[in-house]
């Protein structure tokens, strides 16, 4: 590993642990001849190991300009086409590096990283044009991320995250298989490709609702949204939504209904 400390500005915590990296790879299944995203190459374990999977292509995003010597160095392949862009991952548009959909790997730094999520989900320029993802997130996001209703975890992370994917946690990941150690338990989440509802669905209103359903946990949904959408009790019978339901205990498919059926009752 290069003798450059890890800055707490970009939230690096460095995964070194050989075997998990291992079993990340193993996750992911064949990657040659494949366009990987890696983001945040850091000192580059993943990268070395996304390597020797012979991929087609490798494009690294790395915002701290120090690795970037190390990366070069890491990265210079006869037999693999690589890029690396020193840039944040926020600003980058980085499907218009690709021809094909990419496989994205990232160990996200843990303040960002649903910010991220977010952009890889729903990009800029239209949908999502990767083909899987694998994300490490601290583990109490990525219990979020999976959860299902009635759930202390579920919430808007878990209902925007399985509308626009299938995210399914891979595995745990102690803390002490990062440098520096941080304070808490990380998780691998794949994240298969669904664009049924985005496709079926209004995304932005659907957005709006978990949004607005979400900020009274605990109230009746009804009571939530009354004030939004006047017809919300017809509009929830319609959709067998029990009067009695709060936010919680509304699963993706009730609240992808409500969604039309507001659409097309408060047009």
């Amino acid at each position: 590993m290069p003798d450059i400390a890890p800055k707490k500005k970009f939230g690096q915590n460095f995964l070194t642990d050989q075997t998990v990296l291992e079993r990340i790879i193993k996750s992911a299944g064949p990657l040659e001849n494949k366009s990987i995203l890696e983001i945040g190459g850091g000192s580059g374990n993943l990268t070395k190991h996304l390597l020797k999977a012979k991929p087609k292509k490798i494009l690294v995003i790395e915002i701290d300009k120090d690795y970037i010597y190390p990366l070069e160095n890491i990265l210079k392949s006869e037999s693999v086409e690589t890029q690396l862009i020193s840039q944040n991952v926020l600003d980058t548009d980085i499907y218009s590096y690709f021809s094909e959909p990419p496989v994205i790997f990232g160990n996200l730094p843990y303040n960002i990283s649903t910010k991220i999520l977010t952009n890889l989900l729903t990009p800029k320029s239209g949908k999502g044009k990767w083909e899987i993802l694998f994300l490490m997130f601290q583990l109490e996001v990525a219990n979020r991320i999976v959860a299902m209703p009635n759930t202390k975890q579920y919430g808007r992370l878990s209902l925007f995250s399985q509308f626009y994917s299938c995210p399914s946690l891979q595995f745990q990941i102690s803390r002490t298989s990062f440098f520096p150690v941080p304070k808490v338990e990380s998780a691998l989440v794949k994240f298969q490709r669904n664009n049924k509802n985005n496709n079926k669905y209004n995304s932005v209103l659907f957005q709006e609702i978990i949004r607005k359903s979400f900020q009274g946990r605990r109230k009746l949904i009804k009571n939530t949204l009354k004030t939004s959408y006047r017809n919300i009790s017809a509009i929830m019978e319609t959709c067998n939504i029990p009067h009695d339901s709060r936010p919680e205990n509304v699963t993706l498919e009730q609240f992808c209904e409500l969604t039309h059926a507001i659409e097309k009752y408060e047009s």
